[in-house]
């Protein structure tokens, strides 16, 4: 009590100036018509200004949950078409469109593919076995032996998997192997990194008579099953005939630096367990 008495009598003045001066506008605005007008326009205003402020300051906090909401419609735009390019190569490669009640038509989608938005955590760069760590689990439907890619280029190769991370190895990591064809040719070789320089992979086992030039785009092939096919890679830097070799060195530019990835896409190819199995029954037999 003592305190208050003691506030009062220090800003006692101030206090009675401020009160009286809200009275009287009150007065003011509630007994004449043209400042009661002013005083509503006033209020008005500033309400508006506030709400404005408002809303901007919410939008900016909201700008997260929005991004995560069209990562996820851009993944799912990405699926469709990736199984629709699927679809129109196979088909394409028939001698005439199946029809929809066809089971045969019903295979031409294989291998269909589910496509993950996710974040790069965790990037190692300076080993000889470089990993990811991304924020995509079991949880979110990622398995193992699935495709990491984004927007820009390959990224690397999912090997195991918790409920909420996945571990991936990067095209950084020797044995990272992607299957590659230079757009235009039908040949096909393997994409690796040569443990050299971390700023170029190699693409071997193409044929030395093509006439593969600086510039020429390299993409994934069609017997990849861990990523789209046509998806890019990399660029050709330099390309040559190796002493005594059916084939040529080449060596390409990533058209996604390892040291930049952030935002990727993990590619899932349901199909992938049962053509590996396949895959290795055939191996067996030989």
């Amino acid at each position: 009590m003592y305190s208050l008495i003691q506030l009062f009598v220090r800003h006692g003045g101030l206090i009675t100036l401020v009160v009286a001066q809200v009275i009287s506008l009150y007065l003011m605005t509630s007994q004449n018509s043209p400042q009661q007008e002013i005083a509503r326009l006033s209020w008005s205003w500033y309400s508006n200004w506030i709400l404005e402020w408002r809303n901007r300051w919410l939008d900016y906090f909201s700008l997260r949950d929005e991004n995560i909401r069209l990562k996820m419609e851009n993944a799912r735009l990405r699926t469709q078409l990736t199984n629709l390019r699927a679809t129109e190569l196979l088909i394409r490669d028939t001698l005439r469109r199946q029809s929809s009640s066809d089971s045969l038509g019903k295979k031409l989608t294989r291998p269909e593919y589910v496509i993950i938005a996710a974040r790069v955590v965790g990037n190692t760069l300076s080993g000889r076995n470089n990993w990811l760590i991304l924020n995509r689990g079991s949880e979110d439907g990622v398995q193992p032996h699935s495709g990491v890619i984004s927007r820009s280029g390959v990224v690397g190769v999912v090997r195991k998997v918790s409920r909420h991370f996945s571990l991936a190895m990067s095209v950084l990591h020797p044995q990272t192997k992607i299957s590659a064809v230079i757009r235009g040719y039908p040949y096909y070789g393997s994409l690796y990194w040569d443990e050299k320089d971390p700023r170029y992979l190699t693409l071997a086992d193409i044929p030395y008579h093509l006439p593969i030039r600086r510039g020429d785009t390299v993409e994934v092939s069609n017997y990849s099953l861990l990523f789209p096919e046509g998806h890019v890679a990399g660029i050709v830097d330099t390309a040559y005939r190796l002493p005594g070799s059916a084939f040529l060195y080449i060596r390409v530019q990533p058209t996604q630096s390892p040291a930049s990835i952030r935002d990727v896409y993990i590619v899932v190819n349901r199909y992938a367990d049962e053509l590996n199995e396949l895959s290795k029954a055939a191996q067996e037999k030989q």
